[in-house]
């Protein structure tokens, strides 16, 4: 929840927008396996077969690094409207200060 938001006042964000939020961060983690186990050694490797730039792939590739209590608000739709893709890439590596630079409480 934002700080100092009443809960009755958030608006869960569309279920389109949220799959496509859970989507990239599971193709996050599905590539992020794929260059820590080897058989893919940069972002040009996945570009070509993902057809969509290096730049997209490193992007997205940060959506691996979510703390997984934002992972989880994610999928269970808790998320308030605005945070998405967008708002997630190239997270804090500190977990907390996550949720600090989304205006979000992280308990």
């Amino acid at each position: 929840m934002p700080h100092g938001a009443v809960r009755e006042n958030i608006r869960p964000d569309r279920a389109e927008r949220r799959l496509r939020l859970i989507t990239a961060i599971a193709r996050a983690r599905r590539w992020l396996d794929e260059i820590v186990s080897g058989s893919i050694t940069d972002a040009a490797q996945l570009a070509r077969p993902e057809r969509c730039t290096e730049r997209q792939i490193n992007l997205t590739l940060s959506l691996a690094f979510l703390a997984p209590r934002l992972v989880k608000a994610a999928v269970e739709g808790r998320l308030p409207r605005g945070i998405n893709i967008e708002r997630l890439r190239n997270p804090d590596a500190d977990w907390s200060k996550q949720f600090q630079d989304l205006g979000l409480n992280p308990n």
